[in-house]
């Protein structure tokens, strides 16, 4: 969404906020006529928007600065003080701090979850155990607003559950909008260093505190991270996305914890640390725990998520649910963690897959199919999966195995699960040379492949191409759509299957036919089910719909679903209403098929 105001009225509100105190962290401060970065823009528009209200302040319902101070003093005396963030973050140990965001919409992903009820959200939130409640209230870019706010404080304090610290996250710059805050039930508020001077930034702090709320701080750049700590700054948030560029790097977390230890001061006595933006797992709490962060703050996926607890359960915040995840073993508990939308032919279709939630996209390169791409139909399908996902290369799943071809494909199970957080793209061949398939994957960025011609288990090992590949298994089906029977099928399939493909995707294979793959019909998903109690983490395809995914997910539990004619319109062409349905009809059935297990 553009801004309001002309490109010079935010210039001069952003001169305005830097004042005569230029500083090296300020992005463009000694040039007044720099082009504004995204975070600048949204700021300005917000300085300049409460300049209007303050103006107006004693009319039109807008309050005084008198007046909020009377409303915070009356929602203090019926509701009690502001929680101390820093409080709430260390009562959490050892187990990590989770900030469960309310987030309706981003400038990067945009709208998100637009028509979610605030206050539901934030009990389920509680009621999970997130510590800390963040609450976006910008109104343009994130399609907030302090109803959220208000509604989540107001329906957490009845829950019932131990009250989540309110945190409202937004553009703050005076004071006006702190006090805001606290009279509208926050416990917290959110102060960007990368957009404000030194001197204001002790201010509002100081201001603050005396409502008896600790600001979380937040920085990016090693530079305002010594601008963070010169203010006296407590509870230190290391945003992980360059708000000026919108790049993220989940590294920037680990570089600030390393400065500030480098410094003298100690994680976790003199200074909290919170890793902000970008995360979504288990291995990501992990990461960040290893570095003595306490708090992670998750929005995106838990406002995507079907069951925001289940997700929060999944998140693993405790140090002893996580190395009891590790070391569980059997393939039949991971449930549902991969779903792929196939036959991808065009950008638009793409990014729905993505919106819709897809951890996998394929793209066809088999030379008879309906739906074979070109290289720079792959190309432009690829660039666009990156720029959703927010990366400019490849993602590297690694996997350190040395056990048995079962034990080493459920290792890689978990590696791509973490991988796929962030969706990647699959080019699919069949019978075609290795050295086309690597061609392939050079050309195109192709994250992994999928084999589905005879060229045997050997060939899916990632040495022949760079990157990991999925091997499908064909079960066969007759041509009236009879099928061969019985669990043994399922211990001929082990028996073959060898440590180098990076997961098997089982899909049906009509008798008699040269090609197999997109005969829209299902096979014995008993064989699944014998494969998964057996250890095996399988894909299934064949014939799933978003009218029969549901059963397929809650009878099976199957560690991935594909589908592609499944979700067309045509072919080739994706059905953008059942790519959703599929995705959601998917994962919610998973939701319950997990309860139990």
């Amino acid at each position: 969404m553009n801004a309001p105001f002309t490109t010079s009225e935010l210039q001069l509100a952003i001169a305005r906020l830097y004042g005569d105190h230029p500083a090296t962290h300020l992005y463009g401060a000694s040039d007044p006529n720099h082009e504004l970065s995204t975070l600048q823009t949204i700021t300005a528009t917000v300085f300049l928007d409460y300049a209007k209200k303050q103006k107006a302040a004693g009319s039109d319902g807008i309050k005084t600065i008198d007046e909020l101070q009377a409303q915070f003093n009356e929602y203090k005396s019926l509701n009690g003080p502001p929680l101390s963030l820093a409080d709430v973050i260390i009562s959490k140990q050892p187990a990590m701090c989770l900030a469960a965001e309310f987030k309706r919409a981003s400038p990067s992903k945009g709208l998100i979850a637009a028509n979610l009820d605030s206050a539901e959200q934030g009990v389920k939130y509680a009621n999970a155990g997130a510590g800390v409640i963040s609450v976006l209230t910008e109104e343009r870019w994130f399609k907030g607003g302090l109803d959220d706010l208000r509604g989540i404080r107001e329906a957490t304090q009845k829950s019932g559950a131990d009250r989540p610290a309110i945190l409202r996250k937004d553009f703050v710059t005076t004071k006006y909008q702190i006090l805001e805050a606290a009279a509208n039930g926050a416990d917290s508020i959110l102060l960007i260093v990368a957009v404000l001077p030194l001197g204001l930034l002790k201010e509002l702090i100081d201001y603050a505190r005396n409502l008896g709320m600790e600001p979380l701080v937040e920085v990016h750049a090693l530079c305002e991270l010594d601008v963070a700590l010169e203010s006296g700054a407590k509870v230190i948030g290391v945003n992980n996305r360059n708000l000026h560029t919108m790049k993220l790097d989940l590294a920037q977390t680990e570089k600030v914890a390393n400065a500030i230890t480098d410094k003298g001061v100690k994680l976790g006595q003199d200074v909290i640390l919170c890793a902000l933006s970008g995360m979504s797992n288990a291995h990501d709490v992990d990461r960040y725990r290893n570095q003595k962060v306490q708090m992670c703050l998750i929005g995106e996926s838990l406002m995507r998520a079907a069951d925001p607890a289940e997700a929060i359960k999944g998140l693993c915040l405790h140090p002893d649910d996580y190395a009891s995840q590790k070391r569980g073993g059997g393939a039949y508990t991971h449930g549902l963690k991969i779903v792929k939308i196939c036959g991808l032919t065009n950008v638009e279709d793409a990014q729905a897959a993505c919106r819709a939630g897809a951890n996998l996209l394929g793209v066809i390169f088999a030379e008879k199919s309906k739906r074979k791409v070109g290289v720079d139909g792959a190309r432009q399908i690829v660039e666009a999966v990156r720029k959703f996902g927010e990366r400019s290369d490849r993602v590297s799943i690694e996997v350190e195995s040395n056990g048995t071809a079962l034990s080493s494909l459920d290792d890689k199970s978990m590696a791509l699960e973490q991988a796929s957080r962030r969706p990647l793209v699959v080019g699919v061949f069949q019978n075609q040379p290795l050295e086309y398939v690597k061609q392939m994957v050079d050309e195109c960025g192709l994250d992994m492949v999928q084999l589905h011609g005879q060229e045997g288990m050997e060939a899916a090992n990632a040495k022949n191409f760079g990157v990991p590949a999925l091997r499908v298994v064909d079960i066969e089906s007759g041509g009236n759509g009879e099928q061969r029977k019985g669990s043994e099928l399922a211990e001929d399939i082990l028996s073959k299957v060898t440590a180098d493909p990076l997961a098997i995707l089982l899909d049906t294979s009509i008798k008699g036919a040269k090609e197999g793959g997109g005969t829209g019909v299902t096979f014995d998903w008993s064989i699944a089910e014998s494969l998964q109690s057996l250890g095996l983490p399988v894909i299934i395809a064949g014939g799933l719909t978003p009218d029969n995914v549901g059963e397929a997910v809650a009878s099976v539990r199957p560690w991935g679903i594909d589908v592609a004619g499944g979700v067309e319109a045509g072919p080739g062409k994706k059905d953008l209403k059942k790519v959703e349905k599929f995705v959601s009809g998917a994962r919610s059935a998973a939701v319950e098929a997990n309860k139990g297990f």
